[in-house]
């Protein structure tokens, strides 16, 4: 079957104002992507109606009467260590008695995705997809950022400065999104793309093997040990 080629959806939709009705008149085309963007000429690595559906958006009417809506599927999701990242804390172990870290925070970390907009401000489409993987909201309400705190502590039995280094662990949820249209009763996918929603965890892990003067953690990041436990918080 032949689908119009995009510059014959583009010559399509140019069609006089005073021909279309007030309902139709959303030229120029990418007035009707304005949410999750508009991607022509992208194709998506996962098959066109693979995964879980989770929502329309962008939908619209050309001035030709041709209408396209974009459509969310959620595909996977997996735990993703991050790199190392030098802790504000130091404990020169020559000028306290006490040489060990005990509970350390990380910085700041917040959700984030690839597609137009920021999580904060397309907040009712990321719930929606944390709803459909079952995840969770790292932040609580209508918050998307937490600051970790670690699951193990360091202590050293020597008279050296030691440096707590922390890597934190991100839930990446991943799936595509399509732009769907119907041209004279066919529908058809016009191009799609692939997006991730990067989550942090609200626990990180310490290193415990730098000394203060290291700039480079002297180790590898840890990998993410076991299935992480997947909250609901939304």
């Amino acid at each position: 079957m032949h689908y119009p080629t995009p510059l014959i959806w583009a010559a399509a939709i140019t069609v006089s104002s005073t021909l279309a009705s007030p309902v139709n008149q959303l030229d120029p085309r990418a007035g009707t992507t304005s949410r999750l963007g508009d991607y022509s000429g992208s194709t998506s690595s996962y098959g066109d109606g693979s995964g879980t559906y989770v929502r329309t958006d962008d939908v619209g009417t050309y001035a030709s009467g041709m209408k396209c809506w974009t459509d969310l599927f959620y595909v996977s999701s997996s735990y993703e260590a991050k790199n190392w990242v030098k802790n504000d804390n130091s404990i020169d172990c020559n000028t306290t008695s006490l040489c060990a870290s005990g509970t350390i925070t990380a910085q700041q970390a917040c959700s984030w995705w690839n597609l137009a907009g920021s999580v904060e401000t397309e907040w009712d489409i990321i719930k929606d997809i944390w709803s459909v993987t079952g995840s969770f909201n790292p932040g609580g309400g209508q918050s998307t950022c937490t600051t970790a705190s670690s699951v193990n502590t360091c202590s050293w039995d020597d008279k050296k400065c030691h440096a707590v280094w922390t890597s934190n662990v991100e839930l990446v949820n991943r799936g595509y999104i399509r732009r769907r249209c119907n041209d004279q009763g066919r529908d058809y996918t016009a191009w799609s793309k692939d997006w991730n929603v990067n989550s942090p965890e609200r626990t990180t892990r310490l290193g415990c093997g730098a000394m203060c003067a290291d700039t480079v953690y002297p180790g590898p990041v840890p990998s993410v040990s076991g299935p992480q436990k997947v909250r609901l918080l939304i």
